[in-house]
């Protein structure tokens, strides 16, 4: 499956609850979203709202792998498959 990937570990994916105040609505066309991230901006959860997660671990890139339980993948072919729905069902209206 294709997913975003993560700043720091390319290898694995990018949380789909992470969020920093340069990146609050993933690029989803962009191959290179987040590749250029500095590891200073602050990062928050979009479950608690709070640079805290769920789990009450940091919320940060080198963090947020799927490791920890509230992680979650951010596949991007189900959120272009989810858009293509939506903009279907808004031409059918």
């Amino acid at each position: 499956m294709t997913y975003l990937k993560n700043p720091d570990h390319p290898e694995l994916p990018l949380c789909k609850h992470m969020r920093t105040k340069a990146s609050y609505v993933p690029d989803l066309k962009n191959e290179h979203y987040m590749k250029i991230f500095h590891p200073y901006s602050p990062c928050f959860c979009l479950k608690t709202l709070r640079s805290i997660g769920p789990d009450d671990d940091v919320v940060c890139a080198a963090e947020c792998t799927p490791e920890r339980m509230c992680f979650e993948p951010l596949f991007t072919h189900l959120l272009t498959e989810q858009g293509s729905q939506e903009k279907k069902d808004s031409s059918d209206a």
